[in-house]
């Protein structure tokens, strides 16, 4: 069967995380998605380590992709540019509005070419407003959601989350954006501007802290591995130095993590019997605990905690988390043929459609990789294609 989104084109203009992970999840599900990037390339493309200018930043977020270089400064670019919006569905961007209007693309710009288009804007803090047009990453919006102050050990400073959430929460709101502007053009006919930022999305994925404000002005405590409600919770350390991080919010699994750590005299003993108890006497229960893990080994205790049906997983390094068997199950790592490195791997699709399901297919692109393809399928010759590579216009 087809892929969900086949026949549908997508152009990213985006940069760094946000806007381009959202377009790869679109390519995941069969969309054509055509990455436009300027000739020095995406901006994530010189973060961390990298070959040449392919960085492992830029090939872990720009899966299933066509890559073109357009020089959008220039009036041939723009024009080329133009001829691909009057074929795509979807465009995707996280330019400031002065950067869209000084290069003449804004959504009013583009809607004489494609005015059923669905424009999709990321921004960090909103498209207007008092914080309109303002510069923001990642961490300025975990910052101002307020995800920073519930975050970190207790009684020490804010501590931001280590991977960019903020950027990954808005690339699924960028997906979810694109299935809602593509129907309702499906039922209405109509094409449309939609805004997401970075801000409003870490604060959708709070609820419970937000309900809890709004409710009680209640302000979840800053408690690390830890929970505010329930004990035992957190990480304990194995005889073999190995973490396991276990859960427990009520009788029935505070039991079975006793009965798996071999102290089942704990369920009887008059500190720990109530939920409020292990909360109230949390430390004294956390030596018990561990004290009894510091025994064991830790792939013992876990085939203990398993079979106790007890909540548990073990802290893995991103090499034991790509070598566990249920990440592996689940090929949330898929080996592709990238033109410069060769074989490598990258992220897996996390939804699993059962009779449509999405496809890695293509490798994130080098710079330019498929420049001529895309401009081919525009009526763009090989001369005309020479003089544009000597005017700098594509690469």
């Amino acid at each position: 069967m087809a892929l969900p989104l086949a026949g549908i084109r997508v152009l990213d203009i985006a940069s760094m995380l946000a806007g381009p992970y959202g377009a790869t999840m679109l390519g995941d599900m069969g969309a054509d998605v055509i990455k436009i990037e300027p000739p020095y390339g995406d901006e994530s493309r010189a973060i961390g380590p990298k070959v040449e200018n392919d960085s492992g930043f830029f090939v872990g977020i720009n899966r299933n992709k066509r890559g073109i270089v357009l020089d959008l400064t220039k009036p041939e670019g723009k024009e080329l540019y133009f001829r691909l919006v009057r074929t795509a569905d979807v465009i995707v961007d996280n330019l400031r509005p002065q950067a869209k209007a000084k290069l003449g693309i804004s959504y009013e710009e583009t809607c004489k070419y494609n005015p059923k288009i669905v424009c999709i804007s990321v921004s960090a803090f909103g498209q207007d407003g008092p914080y309109g047009g303002r510069p923001g990453i990642d961490p300025l919006a975990q910052a101002l959601s307020g995800f920073m102050s519930v975050t970190g050990e207790k009684d020490q400073k804010p501590l931001k989350a280590g991977p960019a959430i903020a950027d990954a929460t808005c690339a699924n709101l960028v997906a979810y954006a694109a299935m809602l502007g593509l129907w309702t053009r499906e039922q209405q006919g109509i094409g449309q501007q939609i805004e997401v930022c970075l801000v409003d999305g870490l604060i959708h994925v709070q609820p419970a802290q937000v309900g809890q404000f709004f409710l009680k002005n209640y302000v979840q405590p800053r408690v690390g591995n830890a929970s505010a409600f329930y004990a035992p919770y957190g990480t304990f350390t194995c005889r073999d130095g190995r973490d396991i991080q276990i859960a427990s919010f009520n009788n029935k699994f505070f039991h079975n993590i006793c009965r798996a750590i071999e102290r089942e005299d704990l369920t009887t003993d008059p500190r720990f019997t109530t939920a409020e108890d292990r909360l109230a006497r949390e430390a004294e229960l956390n030596a018990e605990i561990q004290a009894a893990f510091a025994r064991k080994d830790s792939d013992e205790l876990m085939r203990r905690l398993i079979a106790e049906d007890v909540m548990a997983a073990s802290v893995n390094s991103y090499e034991q988390t790509f070598a566990d068997p249920q990440v592996q199950h689940n090929q949330m790592a898929v080996e592709v043929t990238h033109a410069r490195v060769g074989k490598v791997k990258v992220g897996g699709i996390p939804v699993k459609l059962k009779k449509t399901p999405g496809a890695v297919r293509l490798a994130p692109p080098v710079l330019g990789q498929h420049t001529r393809e895309v401009l081919q399928e525009l009526g763009i010759n090989d001369a005309e294609m020479e003089k544009l590579r000597q005017q700098g216009v594509v690469k």
